[in-house]
């Protein structure tokens, strides 16, 4: 019998909150350390590096008084560092592929181009994640990453290099998230960082870490008829496995729960839940350096999912 996205999402929310019990402190804030071994991680690019990543996502959106809506997402991201100076580099990201099924009451469809694709993202950040900088081409229409809003960064803020096994240690951060839409949400974050352990997959030399973050975010969409304000609060758990040799993320998993209040004009608001089960794989690595060449296997011989061209599809 086939599943309903919404369960297997809440499934996979019970699923982490079962792990999230495992990453406990002790009472004053002083981290159990449970090994020895001291691991080490940071982001590394090199000038022309690119970096090809497909992204699947599931999505349950609910509105009182409208039908959830479901989505199963698959998003292929591109990559680039341009430059790196004094251990900050300067990256440029854009949505090159995208693919979309949606579920609504009795109504379906299917997409294959979304407005946010072939936008020019461009973030400038350290070898921990913080940003310096960011900013996003194209015209000032207001408009939303496919994600929403308020969806997870895709190239998080680890605020810390070395770390112990089991090791946990908090990072605070607000940032504003252009690649999240135009105008660009303000997002406060709180972040319970653990380490994990070190690990051999795909053939590469990694280091897990997972997190669990809770955060308030907002954005102002002003227009000369009616003004909408949304805010959102967010609760977050990650896992990235971090490839050490690289210094990128190889994959990360993430479960976040938004829930958002939109409010238009003086008298209209409208409350809801947007739940997102997302994991995100790097396919291919591609550098002027040889030894930083690097192509995931299980992708065999296939190249990175180009941008398509097909426009909406529908049936009823």
């Amino acid at each position: 019998m086939r599943r309903s996205p919404i369960l297997v999402i809440l499934l996979s929310l019970f699923t982490s909150t079962s792990i999230l019990a495992q990453m406990q402190i002790r009472p004053g804030g002083k981290p159990i350390i449970l090994g020895a071994d001291t691991i080490c991680f940071r982001y590394r690019f090199s000038p022309a590096d690119t970096l090809y990543y497909r992204i699947e996502s599931r999505d349950s959106i609910a509105i009182p008084g409208f039908d959830p809506v479901e989505k199963q997402r698959t998003e292929g991201l591109r990559i680039v560092c341009d430059s790196v100076r004094n251990d900050v580099a300067f990256l440029s990201m854009q949505l090159e592929a995208y693919s979309e099924r949606q579920l609504s009451g009795k109504d379906s469809s299917t997409r294959t181009q979304h407005p946010w694709m072939r936008r020019m993202m461009r973030l400038a950040i350290d070898s921990l994640g913080r940003r310096i900088s960011s900013s996003v081409d194209g015209d000032q229409r207001a408009i939303a990453s496919p994600g929403g809003m308020f969806q997870a960064l895709r190239l998080p803020i680890i605020d810390s290099s070395c770390r112990r096994q089991n090791q946990s240690w908090m990072s605070a951060d607000t940032i504003i998230v252009t690649e999240n839409g135009i105008p660009a949400p303000e997002i406060r974050q709180h972040a319970l960082w653990r380490m994990g352990d070190m690990l051999d997959t795909l053939g590469r030399a990694a280091a897990w870490l997972q997190y669990t973050l809770t955060g308030f975010a907002g954005v102002d969409v002003p227009d000369s008829k009616l003004n909408v304000t949304t805010v959102g609060s967010i609760a977050e758990y990650g896992r990235v496995v971090f490839d050490t040799g690289l210094g990128v993320p190889l994959s990360s998993g993430i479960w976040q729960e938004v829930r958002f209040k939109i409010q238009s004009g003086q008298t209209r608001n409208t409350a809801g839940r947007h739940l997102v089960v997302s994991t995100m794989s790097l396919i291919d690595v591609r550098s002027p350096k040889q030894e930083r060449r690097w192509r995931n296997p299980q992708m065999g011989t296939q190249q990175p999912t180009p941008a398509r061209t097909k426009g909406t599809s529908r049936k009823r």
